[in-house]
This record gives structure tokens, sequence and C-alpha cells, in this order.
């Protein structure tokens, strides 16, 4: 518990002096690249959860028909619709977070 507390309040010690920030660093292509890699990785989770997210929805929408589960309610929409049916929504989805993960 000590050790813990000790490192706790190191930063509070006045002989601890802490290095100084380059802000520099800290431009345009920095912020840019960091809102794209924050973009690009909201819209990619996102976009893949997609599938899930479309069974969900039939199951919600229509309980008597999807009334298999999640793993049956992918089947009974492949089944019926083809695989592309799954991907339902994924260009909204996609750009929708990538503009939230910016």
């Amino acid at each position: 518990l000590e050790v813990l507390a000790s490192l706790a309040f190191a930063s509070l010690d006045p002989g601890h002096i802490m290095a100084p920030t380059d802000f520099s660093k800290f431009d345009v292509t920095y912020y840019t690249k960091s809102a794209l890699a924050g973009g690009i990785c909201c819209g990619l989770t996102h976009g893949a959860v997609c599938p899930v997210d479309v069974v969900k929805t039939r199951i919600q929408l229509e309980p008597q028909k999807y009334n298999t589960g999640m793993v049956g309610g992918f089947r009974t929409v492949i089944a019926e619709e083809g695989m592309m049916a799954l991907s339902t929504g994924l260009g909204a989805t996609a750009i929708g977070y990538f503009i939230q993960g910016w």
C-alpha cells in the first residue's frame, strides 16, 4: 500500500521534475491522421457488427418467424434473402460511424 501511495503522489514531490512536452508535433497533420484513424476504426468495427444488427432487427420485427435464436436467424435470412441481405444498411452505418469517430 505504501508503494502505491508513493507512486500516486510522486508527481507532487517538489524534487520530481517532469520533462517538458514538445507541442510542435501537434500540427494539422497530426490531428488529421488521428481523426482519420478514429474514423476508420469506428467505421470498420461498427460495420463488422452490421450483420448481427440486421438479424437482431428481424428477430424484433418478426419474432414468430425468427424464433430460433441468433444463429437460426442468420440461417433464415441467408436462406430466404441471400448473403447480401446481411449487409443491409452497411453503407449508412459505416459512413455514420466514420463521422462519429472522426
